[in-house]
């Protein structure tokens, strides 16, 4: 993780040098202003933190933001923004059916044990995954995997250690209320246009290291800790979606 911060911020400042040089020196034609220039090391920023996580949906959103706002140079400002946008989110449906498998080697919360079939038409697969459900799992891992669904998980635990869970274009949402963790846990989550809700003891000592892309991650309810709670580890990323962390 470290290492990638450090791509992440190197590539970024030599990023940054090159957009402040080249509009001092007006080596374009395009004319920078104060906001223009904020607005685009924004944007770079997140390009680039998508780039370094392999964020099909970051990657692909924050270029249409820089397209919507560069629109008059790049020839494109007949394309209105919505219609740039609506672009975007078809690109990342397809970019996402084919690079996903591809990218998982490189993502480790992605390793998801799901089960794949494919039909007898070529280059057309679906996953059988129980995406639009509820089930009850009784597993210390648990993986959990919604593409373009929803699925609700309660887990059933006496020794809890790891739970992926991924939601691509859908909504997961995964109680751990009747789970015990006998010292450590970790949970590692990937959300890609979709919305992920775990509901947790409030007696867990949560320590959140999720990489957020264009995304949100909030908090609802009330810890109540204790000399014995035990410490869960939440980790992944959030990329143009949203994870909620919710004590119960």
């Amino acid at each position: 993780m470290r290492n990638r911060n450090g791509i992440f911020w190197g590539i970024f400042l030599l990023l940054s040098a090159a957009l402040l040089i080249v509009s001092q020196l007006h080596l374009i034609t395009y004319t920078f202003n104060f906001w223009t220039i904020i607005a685009t090391l924004f944007l770079v920023f997140f390009l680039v933190k998508s780039l370094v996580y392999f964020s099909i949906s970051g990657t692909v959103f924050t270029l249409a933001f820089l397209a919507i706002l560069y629109a008059k140079p790049l020839g494109i400002a007949a394309l209105s923004a919505w219609t740039i946008l609506g672009a975007a989110l078809l690109i990342t449906i397809g970019l996402s059916l084919i690079l996903n498998p591809f990218l998982a080697k490189h993502r480790p919360w992605m390793r998801i044990k799901s089960k794949m079939k494919w039909s007898r038409r070529p280059f057309i697969s679906y996953y059988e995954d129980d995406d639009d459900d509820t089930k009850t799992v009784d597993s210390s891992d648990v993986d959990v995997f919604v593409k373009m669904g929803n699925g609700v998980r309660y887990v059933r635990s006496d020794d809890f250690q790891t739970a992926n869970i991924q939601a691509n274009l859908g909504e997961a949402k995964v109680y751990f209320d009747h789970v015990t963790v006998r010292d450590t846990a970790t949970i590692k989550v990937n959300v890609s246009l979709g919305n992920v809700e775990l509901f947790v003891p409030r007696n867990w000592n949560v320590i959140k290291g999720v990489n957020n892309s264009m995304g949100n991650i909030s908090e609802a309810g009330t810890q109540k800790l204790t000399a014995d709670s035990p410490n869960v580890t939440i980790t992944g990323l959030v990329s143009m979606g949203n994870l909620k962390i919710q004590y119960i």
